[in-house]
């Protein structure tokens, strides 16, 4: 990293999204770029993340050997793996039932199945595995670690971001909370600027910012303060929180061959909510059982709660919250008692926040100003009750890389026109999708089968390579 060069584009936020982003212009001869992050390692952080057609569509547009790359990261079978396991998984499904353990809904869990139905498979891979093989496809010095990125400063030919070399700090709007500490209250950009002082500010300069850092995004913050947008600078809780125990321990015989006979019958995961006709009254709780390959049992409760109501709670207290919203909803009793072996060690809680796409204003971008451009979940973020984050960020990857790499090669970055149409086509691409995408993750829990094979087509069926190349 040269803090006396001028970049193409600096990147800010070497997660998924951001490295796709990256790798997107990389692959494509524009090699003057940045890709900087907070964090101070790499290290294993992070849960399972799926990756669907859509994403995967934007992943093999970006680059094939990256996407051949990514594929070899499933967690669960590929048709790479031997023929057992990739025969007992094509046979996965997974079902959402109502309480009394009748079909709802169905999805696949195979690659093969997706494949067959919308040209791309799924991949469910663990988050810094997916980190590390995008990481690996891009050049080692491109990337900085250790650079707190503080504000964004448009000067008339560059931009000057402003960061603190150190360390990074927990992100409560984006970050499983283990048994201690819980949820702090959200920080601001105001709350990690150093006082009155810029001993320890360095500085970093490019012709182009795209920021990738994530929900609670230190560079929107910035550009939203001060403007019409303030009031979503931060983004806003969703209503609902996660708490949940991958692991749980000790489950009677009993109890684990009940929930067996009553609802998993033999699959590996199964989610359970009320009827139809009880989801429309008012949010409700719904639970997500997993059978480990161990046979254990695991569980993750989606609820509605008050913002901040597991600050600082023993696992005790979580795990009896959890319980108290099921017996609440009128839970079946094995489904609360499940949740009373959960182990406090493997216990964790999550509030879900959201980055609103509908944002009121008419006849304004909101997803750049200038020469920065938001994306992934800095411009969108939302709940992962359809598994989109990412891919999602994904598209908006292979979108900016496009648009970038048409810039630079038109000889644009000193067009402030051609870099305000560019980003205005991203923004008319993408965020009319996302509004829609945003509204249907709220309440995808509502839609039946017939409307959730609707949903499959709209997203999946998409080809994200056409529409960038007919740009």
């Amino acid at each position: 990293m040269n803090t006396d060069h001028l970049y193409d584009v600096i990147i800010v936020g070497a997660g998924p999204v951001g490295l796709a982003t990256a790798i997107a212009l990389y692959q494509r001869g524009i090699t003057n770029i940045l890709v900087i992050d907070q964090t101070q390692e790499f290290r294993p952080v992070g849960q399972i993340v799926d990756l669907l057609p859509n994403g995967l569509k934007a992943l093999r547009y970006i680059d094939e050997q990256t996407y051949q790359s990514v594929r070899q990261t499933d967690s669960s079978s590929s048709p790479t793996t031997n023929t057992q396991t990739n025969s007992a998984t094509k046979k996965g499904l997974w079902h959402h039932k109502n309480l009394q353990g009748e079909i709802l809904r169905t999805a696949p869990l195979s690659f093969d199945d997706w494949l067959e139905r919308y040209g791309a498979g799924r991949v469910s891979s663990n988050w810094y595995e997916l980190q590390t093989t995008l990481r690996n496809k891009l050049p080692s010095h491109l990337i900085a670690i250790s650079c707190r990125c503080l504000e964004v400063n448009q000067q008339q030919d560059k931009v000057k971001i402003t960061y603190i070399p150190r360390g990074m700090t927990t992100n409560p709007f984006a970050h499983w909370e283990m048994e201690k500490p819980a949820l702090t209250p959200p920080p601001t950009i105001s709350d990690v600027e150093l006082p009155n002082s810029d001993i320890n500010h360095q500085y970093l300069y490019a012709k182009l910012v795209v920021a990738a850092d994530g929900i609670n995004s230190a560079i929107r913050q910035n550009l939203y303060c001060g403007t019409p947008l303030q009031d979503w600078a931060n983004p806003q809780y969703s209503g609902f929180t996660a708490i949940g125990c991958f692991k749980t321990s000790n489950v009677p015989e009993a109890l684990d061959q009940a929930l067996e006979n009553t609802y998993l019958q033999g699959e590996r995961i199964v989610t359970l909510n009320l009827d139809y006709s009880q989801l429309q009254q008012a949010p409700s709780p719904r639970i997500i059982v997993t059978r480990k390959p161990d046979k254990a049992l695991g569980y993750l409760l989606h609820t509605p709660l008050t913002v901040g109501v597991l600050t600082d709670k023993l696992a005790s207290e979580v795990i009896q919250i959890a319980m108290d919203a099921l017996t609440k909803a009128d839970f079946p009793a094995m489904l609360v008692e499940l949740i009373s072996f959960s182990d406090p060690e493997k216990l964790l809680h999550r509030a879900y926040y959201l980055q609103p796409a509908n944002i009121p204003l008419e006849e304004q971008l909101i997803w750049s100003q200038g020469r920065v451009v938001l994306a992934g979940d800095a411009a969108h973020g939302m709940p992962p009750f359809t598994a989109q984050g990412a891919n999602q960020g994904f598209e908006d990857a292979s979108l900016l890389g496009t648009l970038i790499t048409k810039i630079i090669n038109n000889q644009g970055l000193d067009d402030l026109n051609q870099i305000a149409q560019a980003f205005k086509q991203y923004e008319q691409i993408r965020r009319p999708f996302m509004v829609k995408m945003q509204e249907v993750t709220l309440h995808s829990y509502h839609l039946s089968q017939s409307q959730w094979e609707d949903y499959n087509d709209w997203v999946y069926g998409r080809d994200i390579a056409q529409i960038c190349q007919g740009l």
